[in-house]
């Protein structure tokens, strides 16, 4: 059974991670943007098709931004590492700008 300090300092945290998300989310959008920034240009507009030759990237490209969706966030101020689930804003980033369907479970 939790003591009423254990029950404060989890409150604490849960005040601490929800204070943090959207900075966390903020830092993790623009971590994503960086990367499809990068290679958005090799996925036809209209015809949403793909040079051959720019196959690995893109995947490699995805797979770097799919990795971000269990994102941890360091708070700067207690040096507290947090941990967030952004799966979904990470689905809509990679079907809005490179046409990739992400399962989320």
């Amino acid at each position: 059974m939790e003591t009423a300090k254990e029950l404060r300092q989890g409150d604490e945290w849960h005040s601490q991670w929800e204070a943090n998300f959207d900075n966390a989310r903020d830092e993790c959008m623009t971590e994503a943007d960086n990367i499809v920034m990068e290679v958005e240009h090799i996925v036809g507009d209209l015809d949403q098709r793909l040079d051959v030759q720019n196959t690995l990237i893109l995947a490699e490209a995805i797979n770097k931004v799919i990795q971000l969706r269990y994102y941890t966030y360091i708070d700067q101020f207690n040096n507290v590492a947090y941990d967030y689930d952004f799966s979904n804003d990470i689905k809509m980033v990679l079907q809005d700008r490179l046409s990739f369907e992400m399962e989320v479970r």
